[in-house]
């Protein structure tokens, strides 16, 4: 039993020695956290003179970047797309042939990929409009605006793969630099909103108007191109097959004249074929016909309307950056700079001995 106790006893004193040392342990680590934060308040108050002055100069210069930045224009149109259908009388269907022309652009992003291709994109910037009392292609104007031009740069345009090749890069820039200014968004309610923002009041609100207008003019053409080509292949038949039935018509008129008073059996087979023909030229033609005019009828009923909601009016919004802002943010800027050299001074007392004889 006594050596039991015995036992215990020393236990318990082990336990308490190492309780004792590992408070002593972090006593030790608290007292070395006053002490580094003790070292680096003195730093702070030794050189406060001097770390003002980052913060100064780093404010002073937030403060003339915020007013160099010039303020931008903001200009938007809003509107959404639908397709009428066909008032067909008698109950006639043709509606099984219009499809919706906007089920596929419900990705803002895809509408302006499309909407930058060089193909679409160059009927843009390569239309005259007025800006500023001068009527000259878009591209001339944004490169007055945008790269201190005076004189038109593009004279004349034909297609972009007759462009040389200074002329192609050049053109590719402007598709560029117009891309970054526009934005397109598209909500639940199938509504659309073009935004095009820029350095220019003016400018701003004409390229908004253009690139509404040459998205209607695309929308157009990619909607009725299937139908168009149908109109015109039909055309095209229709012409055709009236020439043939009257070519039919006049051949069973002459052989008729000529074969009036024959009663042979081969005259006989010579004018049921010529009626023959004639019939089948007849009924090709009405069907032809009747399939022209219900090309026509859907061609129109699936033009896109665009309906517009809200288009920009002078003066347009205006976006200014905040002085303030921008003086805060290099002010706390200029506080981190102080930071990192009370840090480095630290180092420089307690490390740098060291690391110098390390290296050498």
């Amino acid at each position: 039993m006594e050596e039991k106790e015995d036992i215990e006893v020393v236990g318990k004193d082990i336990r308490d020695s190492n309780h004792e040392a590992a408070v002593e342990t972090q006593d030790q680590g608290l007292k070395q956290v006053i002490s580094i934060l003790k070292e680096l308040f003195s730093i702070v108050r030794t050189y406060a003179l001097l770390f003002v002055i980052p913060i100064i100069l780093t404010g002073l210069y937030g403060f003339y970047k915020g007013k160099q930045v010039k303020p931008t224009y903001t200009a938007k149109i809003t509107f959404f797309l639908s397709e009428e259908r066909p008032q067909i009388a008698g109950g006639g269907s043709f509606a099984n042939l219009l499809q919706t022309t906007n089920a596929n652009f419900g990705n803002p992003k895809k509408l302006k990929e499309y909407a930058f291709t060089e193909k679409v994109g160059s009927k843009m910037v390569f239309k005259k409009y007025v800006y500023r009392g001068k009527e000259d292609y878009l591209a001339n104007h944004y490169l007055r605006l945008m790269a201190g031009y005076k004189d038109s740069y593009f004279k004349d345009f034909t297609t972009v793969k007759e462009m040389s090749i200074p002329d192609y890069l050049v053109f590719k820039g402007i598709l560029s630099g117009i891309r970054g200014m526009v934005t397109i968004d598209y909500n639940e309610a199938e509504i659309y909103s073009i935004s095009i923002t820029s350095g220019d009041e003016e400018f701003s609100k004409l390229l908004c108007e253009c690139f509404y207008e040459n998205l209607i003019d695309y929308y157009i053409e990619r909607a009725t191109r299937k139908a168009k080509i149908t109109v015109d292949f039909l055309e095209e038949k229709l012409a055709y097959v009236k020439a043939q039935l009257e070519n039919s018509e006049f051949n069973l008129a002459d052989y008729k004249d000529k074969a009036n008073n024959l009663v042979t059996f081969k005259a006989d087979l010579n004018e049921t074929r010529y009626i023959r023909n004639k019939a089948l030229l007849e009924g090709l033609y009405a069907q032809t016909a009747t399939g022209l005019e219900a090309s026509k009828t859907n061609l129109q009923s699936i033009m896109p309307l665009f309906q517009t909601i809200d288009e920009p009016h002078l003066p347009l919004q205006r976006n200014v950056v905040s002085t303030r802002n921008q003086t805060l943010m290099y002010t706390f800027l200029g506080g981190i700079v102080d930071i990192l050299i009370v840090v480095f001074i630290f180092f420089r007392r307690h490390y740098w001995k060291s690391l110098k004889a390390l290296f050498n």
